[in-house]
């Protein structure tokens, strides 16, 4: 059965580690830290890489969350691919540790007109 956890995050950090802006379209890495309350209580840190132009924008990146979702403590990994198509946030299969080994599921990102960004993990964990 599937289980909604609902979380605001900052971002604690944004670093540009490198950035390529040879021919029309530039590519960027960044290192983020974000930290997370509600449901979703911990941090995480996110390997980000980004290709933008006058027209378009994409990123690609890995978060590794460590806390705990709904009261369990453990990590796991999430891959991010977004772009003009929309935003997808999936757990990596096999990256939970602790009461999370095992959850499988995603998430979603919402970000409000002041700029407050909410975090939805939809969510499945084997039975005990």
């Amino acid at each position: 059965m599937t289980t909604i956890a609902v979380a605001t995050f900052e971002l604690d950090k944004w670093e540009p580690q490198a950035q390529d802006e040879t021919g029309n379209t530039a590519f960027a890495q960044v290192r983020i830290e974000k930290t997370f309350t509600g449901a979703v209580e911990g941090t995480s840190r996110v390997e980000m890489l980004t290709a933008s132009n006058e027209t378009s924008r994409m990123y690609v990146a890995f978060e590794r969350f460590a806390g705990s979702v709904d009261g369990r403590k453990g990590s796991f990994v999430l891959r991010h691919a977004a772009g003009d198509e929309g935003l997808s946030l999936v757990l990596l299969p096999g990256s939970g540790t602790g009461e999370l080994a095992g959850i499988t599921g995603s998430a979603d990102i919402a970000v409000d007109d002041a700029g407050a960004h909410t975090f939805t993990l939809a969510y499945e964990l084997p039975s005990a």
